[in-house]
């Protein structure tokens, strides 16, 4: 049977874990269903690599719904889906939702330009493709980022906030990992020993933009928009981009380049300032007020 609380609510077996054990325990049960989806998923068919990714992203969201609805119980209340942040739209944030990963890919792609390792080939309805792959995108990164950003990132957060974006986007890389290494689904090209380290750099790094978006917003939707557009970006300009040796463009570009993990480093670093100073703006040192005695009249200034 289950423990009723004071109110006649029925509380789970596992109510009484910390912000960062719900944290921790989402994790691992969202890095396991990666590793069966990996294992056991489909392989070798036509278009089962986009199947096997589809169903990837899908486990960061049955992750939320294990803990909400199963683990913990606090998807039996209101405030427990208030936590996810998708209540409201965080609008503010969007421009820089849309600039940031496009700047991010557009610095990388122009130093390997610059280098010789690709070409361009542009079709006359890029933009209108861009567009349309940053709307789809962001559904698909909604089944990420509800789990990444919108659940485990405040759980961490109560620990330590300031290292909690970093850590959450490692972690979010390390659940591509099984995917990287069991399957030939995602991001296949190149030696493994230098792919998946850079790979995880680069989603550390790119875990700062989210969590900036996602602390400052007070919702989940900037940091959607975000991870939707640098997918989208990302097509985009592979797709135009010609080489002559794919092996050198993806160490050099893409979400495992050695030129698009320095402009990760040097956005996160920019909003990591921003932030301390935005954070010191906010907690100004206040003086005391002085007791006003009875008869006196206030101080005009």
């Amino acid at each position: 049977m289950r423990a009723r609380a004071p109110g006649g609510e029925a509380v789970g077996m596992f109510s009484s874990l910390t912000e960062r054990q719900k944290g921790v325990t989402y994790y691992l049960l969202t890095l396991t269903m990666a590793i069966l989806v990996a294992t056991l998923g489909p392989t070798g068919g036509p278009g089962d690599a986009d199947r096997l990714q589809i169903l990837n992203m899908l486990t960061a969201t049955a992750g939320v719904l294990l803990m909400l609805l199963v683990v913990t119980r606090d998807g039996y209340r209101r405030a427990g889906w208030a936590q996810l942040a998708l209540h409201r739209a965080g609008w503010r944030y969007w421009p820089l939702a849309l600039l940031a990963p496009a700047a991010i890919l557009g610095a990388s792609y122009a130093a390997a330009t610059l280098v010789g390792a690709v070409s361009w080939h542009f079709a006359s309805d890029t933009l209108l493709n861009l567009a349309i792959n940053i709307v789809i995108g962001s559904g698909f990164a909604l089944t990420e980022e509800v789990g990444w950003r919108g659940y485990l990132l405040p759980k961490l957060a109560a620990g330590n906030r300031r290292a909690a974006p970093a850590l959450v986007g490692f972690l979010h890389g390390v659940w591509h990992v099984p995917l990287m290494l069991l399957t030939t689904a995602y991001n296949p090209v190149g030696n493994r020993l230098i792919v998946v380290p850079m790979f995880l750099a680069v989603l550390t790094g790119a875990g700062v933009l989210y969590g900036y978006l996602r602390d400052r917003s007070g919702s989940t939707w900037p940091a959607v928009l975000a991870h939707g557009t640098f997918n989208a970006v990302l097509g985009v300009l592979a797709g135009a981009a010609a080489s002559v040796d794919p092996l050198r463009t993806a160490y050099l570009t893409g979400e495992s380049g050695v030129f698009t993990l320095a402009a990760v480093i040097v956005l996160a670093w920019l909003l990591t300032v921003r932030a301390r100073s935005e954070t010191g703006k906010q907690e100004p040192q206040q003086r005391p007020r002085a007791r006003s005695q009875p008869g006196s009249r206030p101080a005009v200034s």
